[in-house]
């Protein structure tokens, strides 16, 4: 999987539009999503994380389990096929494969990509996004965001969310045709997450790539 799409999921979902009475149901579930995200202080999932490329038709598939903790912290343990860890403590995005021997260092701030902003609550959705609704899976109700502006990162986003309004999951496609999805399970919420879990300590003898 692509470092940019690591970082992809490390700058989190939110923010507050204010009620408007010409909302569209798109807009609404918007609104009432950005809500709920917002009053999550935390919270663990099993996730499998799906790279489909566009050119060659290639398929990755990614398994472990993501904490979040607000403001803007997460981390993302990758079990299988390979081990990898992705750590964001607030300010700064540690990526490390063991196997590499090698941690990725990056500053956070000013991170909005979308995957980040659907899981942490602390964007704008509708101000860089235009809303609206597909047919989604049984059980399901997905949710379309196209941006507002040209983004060679992103031509659309589908969000399948429950009937509590929490995201089971989310589908970012790009302009050259590539698919990431994510998908969560198990999803456990205020459930008391240490401070110390989104700490990281570079190994000793590893390569460090800052920038």
């Amino acid at each position: 999987m692509k470092l940019l799409t690591v970082v992809a999921l490390a700058g989190v979902i939110g923010g507050h539009a204010a009620p408007s009475s010409a909302a569209t149901p798109a807009q609404d579930l918007v609104r009432r999503l950005e809500q709920r995200q917002r009053s999550v202080g935390d919270l663990t999932a099993r996730f499998v994380q799906t790279y489909r490329s566009g050119l060659i038709g290639r398929e990755i598939v990614e398994r472990g389990v993501v904490s979040i903790k607000q403001p803007g912290r997460m981390r993302w343990e990758y079990r299988e096929p390979e081990k990898k860890t992705f750590v964001s403590d607030g300010r700064t995005f540690y990526f490390y494969v063991p196997a590499d021997r090698q941690v990725i260092v990056r500053d956070q701030a000013g991170d909005r990509s979308v995957p980040a902003l659907l899981l942490s609550g602390q964007g704008h959705l509708l101000e860089q996004f235009e809303a609206g609704m597909e047919i989604g899976p049984p059980g399901l109700t997905r949710l379309r965001l196209v941006p507002r502006k040209p983004d060679p990162e992103i031509q659309k986003v589908f969000v399948d969310v429950d009937d509590e309004t929490r995201i089971r999951a989310i589908h970012v496609f790009d302009a050259q045709g590539n698919l990431s999805r994510f998908d969560f399970a198990d999803m456990r919420e205020n459930v008391g997450l240490k401070d110390r879990l989104f700490r990281f300590e570079i190994p000793r003898g590893v390569e460090v790539v800052t920038g």
